[in-house]
């Protein structure tokens, strides 16, 4: 039996303590515009949880909390894609991650995507009974009751935190000792970054971090009266693409990736694709237009090979570059040109889509502020 709805019918945490007092063993999937999740229950508890944001990935979680470097992160994902074992395995056997650091992670990991669906307030939901990944996995074994109760918790802290860090895109400065938790590698790594100019957003790409993750850690400072955030003109949302100065529907959007498209404007043709799949997910016919835009787009990058094994190089002194006027996500990929690292480790290692990080590249290829080789 399958159970299906949305958060307008039956809110999330009435739904995990329905699927723990029914003692469901299966899968529940729960997608917003932006991102798709998926958590396993064994007789209504909870065993593990998988997200479509890749700061939720296994290998960038444990780089944001200080377990992994970039450059292991990409080897095991190397070795992963040669023999598929699941990366933790390789981890461990790499010596990277003990057994029991591992499952206290991969807990942790489950805990961390699950809380954050508490502050969605716009979700699609399916309960499938008795389906779960055909892979064994690290046992975990969550207590929903408890889960529920700190999830509503983390909402709390969650809008207290908003009120000091409205937006990612606020500049964090230090106005006294910046001190981590004693053992919190993380953290540390976190405060190290703050400089009076990066975003949070910046902070968060650099390490691999979730916003809430970032925002938790530089909360505390600004409690301690060692912080604050010099906040953005502007919190509200990016705007809609437009066509003729209007906004235009999911339809029309998919139309003007194409021109763009066309006309080699690589960005601004992506960006219409993901606002057209936001404006209406649930279209198969649009899905299967947003992908042949996406083949078409993939092919322009081959063209200009934008390809695994090309290795791309800064066309300036870094110093140079780092004065551009560019995205937070260009400025990230960016400090990981060195001459040494092919776009496949880039790829590999970036916490941002693989299709968006290789558009950020062509972009930085046709301005010519890199070269390949």
């Amino acid at each position: 039996m399958s159970l299906t709805g949305n958060l307008h019918s039956m809110d999330f945490p009435e739904l995990l303590q329905w699927l723990a007092r029914s003692q469901k063993t299966g899968t529940l999937l729960i997608a917003n515009v932006r991102v798709q999740k998926q958590v396993f229950f064994r007789q209504g508890r909870i065993i593990a949880a998988a997200s479509s944001e890749r700061t939720e990935y296994l290998g960038h979680f444990l780089v944001s909390h200080g377990f992994l470097d970039e450059f292991t992160l990409a080897k095991a994902i190397e070795i992963q894609e040669g023999n598929r074992m699941l990366l933790g395995q390789i981890l461990t056997t790499l010596g990277a991650i003990g057994q029991v650091e591992l499952e206290q992670m991969l807990r942790l990991k489950a805990e961390e995507s699950i809380y954050d669906i508490f502050t969605w307030t716009e979700a699609d939901f399916q309960f499938v009974d008795d389906e779960l990944p055909p892979f064994e996995m690290v046992p975990i074994s969550i207590d929903v009751q408890t889960l529920v109760l700190r999830g509503a918790k983390r909402l709390d802290d969650w809008t207290r935190i908003r009120e000091s860090i409205p937006s990612k895109l606020c500049v964090a400065v230090a106005i006294g000792k910046l001190v981590a938790a004693e053992g919190d590698p993380g953290a540390e790594k976190i405060l190290q970054l703050v400089n009076d100019d990066r975003t949070v957003e910046e902070i968060g790409l650099e390490t691999h971090s979730s916003e809430f993750h970032v925002c938790r850690v530089l909360w505390e400072q600004i409690r301690l009266s060692h912080l604050k955030v010099v906040r953005p003109r502007s919190v509200g949302p990016p705007p809609a693409p437009v066509t003729n100065g209007e906004a235009i529907d999911a339809a029309a959007l998919i139309e003007a990736a194409n021109n763009l498209l066309s006309e080699r404007r690589l960005v601004a043709a992506l960006r219409h694709i993901r606002a057209a799949c936001d404006l209406d997910p649930d279209s198969s016919e649009l899905k299967s237009l947003a992908t042949e835009v996406e083949t078409n787009i993939r092919q322009t990058l081959a063209d200009s090979e934008i390809t695994p094994t090309a290795v791309p190089h800064p066309s300036g002194h870094l110093d140079d570059l780092a004065k551009l006027e560019i995205s937070a996500e260009a400025g990230f990929i960016l400090s990981r040109i060195d001459g040494k690292y092919d776009i496949g480790t880039i790829l590999k290692i970036s916490p941002i889509k693989p299709l968006e990080t290789q558009v950020v590249l062509w972009k930085l290829l046709a301005d010519g502020h890199i070269y390949l080789s």
